[in-house]
């Protein structure tokens, strides 16, 4: 049964996106609202709009460590468990104090060939000492799904941009997951006999591919682009099988399904305009979802004594369409300050009064920035910093009488409470232009 254990504790995983989709790819980008900056020395563009690597044939380099801190509104008084998921029915406070994160950005714009051939972009975000920490949360109760743990792992990006004039360059690229796949074994005895325990195990981790393609025009003083990211699936199968030696017992034989993490299509629309000292960004997201699937461990039963998991969650899936715009100001030759407004459909629509507790709302987003630029053996070198505010929009829930099979209770949230709550992500960098 510990070996049982020990494969969901170290696989399982809220099925999610990447850390840039919410809280932008650099301090320079979070800075005017989580999109590109279209500034061709800005090597964090390779996340938004690899193409405007293209017009560069500078080696440029941008490293940044970041920091999120959730603060949801407390669910207090609601019904934690029913004969659902337990003998007996209760009422409680559910945690929503999830930690915070502290992460870090590198990104690499590295020019190739003798005449430019084109920059190959090179982007990884990872958590601060390790590279990956996964949490699906509790399986029953309220999750804030699009904010615990979600984040919480590393994400690679590689791109070739290439000039195809001074006016037009094009990138194509790819985006990195992985499928991964176990098998277990187990023998326990009971100490009856001299036999010990024993186990095997074999695991294997495939990487998956998605295609990144942009596109971007210069006009006079303005830049327009297009791009895309392709879905990425991350999915975990794993076969686990014990018995007991003496009495010979087989206790399960079962296979585990989850999505790991989840990353919707993405279709980016955007430009800028420059009036000297001041440029204004705008940009528009489309993500389709409808792959998205939410963050549960299936348990299945092949054999043995265990029962099947009850999949009770019922979602609602759409697409959304997030718009952004902002501004960059440059106060003196040095210093420059930037300031963005964003807005975030939820994928999760309806209003979470049927089964299951996968919760999120609509979000606005409120970022500021401040840079200063020196000059080192004439190379120049940016600092950067940047705060992002994000308001959760208020929702109250309230369940819809019967347990979540249909019996008479209460479901388990009954009680009502609000998806209320903001969130804080800091960023600090430097950048490199060689």
């Amino acid at each position: 049964m510990r070996i049982f254990l020990i494969i969901i504790s170290f696989y399982s995983s809220v099925s999610l996106a990447s850390y840039p989709e919410f809280f932008g790819a650099s301090f320079s980008t979070a800075a005017i609202g989580n999109q590109a900056n279209l500034d061709a020395f800005d090597p964090s563009n390779n996340y938004y709009v690899p193409a405007v690597l293209g017009f560069s044939d500078k080696v440029n380099i941008l490293m940044q460590a970041s920091s999120t801190a959730t603060h949801f509104a407390p669910i207090s008084n609601v019904t934690k468990t029913n004969t659902t998921n337990s003998s007996s029915t209760s009422t409680g406070s559910v945690s929503t104090d999830y930690q915070k994160f502290y992460g870090g950005g590198l990104h690499f714009a590295l020019p190739i060939g003798y005449e430019h051939l084109g920059t190959l972009g090179i982007s990884i975000y990872l958590p601060i000492g390790h590279l990956m920490e996964t949490n699906s949360g509790d399986p029953f109760l309220p999750e804030y799904v699009m904010y615990h743990s979600r984040y919480q792992r590393t994400n690679a990006y590689l791109n070739f941009a290439h000039k195809q004039s001074d006016e037009l360059a094009w990138s194509i690229g790819t985006t990195i997951g992985f499928q991964a796949s176990a098998a277990i074994n187990s023998n326990l005895s009971l100490g009856g006999n001299s036999i010990g325990s024993w186990a095997k195990a074999r695991s294997k981790i495939d990487p998956s591919l998605g295609i990144i393609a942009s596109i971007i025009k210069k006009i006079e003083r303005s830049k327009i682009y297009l791009a895309y990211q392709q879905e990425m699936k991350s999915n975990l199968h794993a076969s686990i099988s014990g018995e007991i030696t003496n009495p010979d017992l087989p206790i399960f034989e079962s296979n585990i399904d989850s999505m790991i993490f989840y990353d919707p299509h993405t279709f980016r629309l955007g430009g800028s305009f420059d009036f000297g000292s001041l440029e204004i960004f705008s940009g528009l997201e489309y993500q389709l979802w409808s792959g998205y699937k939410p963050p549960l461990i299936h348990i299945i039963k092949t054999g043995g004594a265990i029962v099947s998991s009850n999949n009770f969650e019922s979602l609602r899936i759409r697409n959304t369409l997030n718009p952004r715009i902002g501004a960059k100001l440059a106060l003196t030759n040095r210093w420059s300050t930037s300031i963005g407004l964003g807005y975030r459909m939820t994928p999760l629509e309806g209003d979470f009064s049927g089964s299951g507790n996968s919760i999120d709302s609509n979000t606005y987003i409120l970022s500021t920035g401040l840079q200063y630029r020196i000059v080192i053996w004439s190379k120049d070198v940016n600092l950067g910093s940047s705060l992002q505010y994000q308001q959760l929009e208020k929702k109250r829930v309230i369940k819809t009488a019967g347990q979540e099979d249909g019996t008479a209770g209460n479901k388990i949230g009954a009680g009502g409470y609000y998806i209320d709550g903001y969130v804080l992500a800091a960023s600090f960098g430097i950048k490199f232009n060689f």
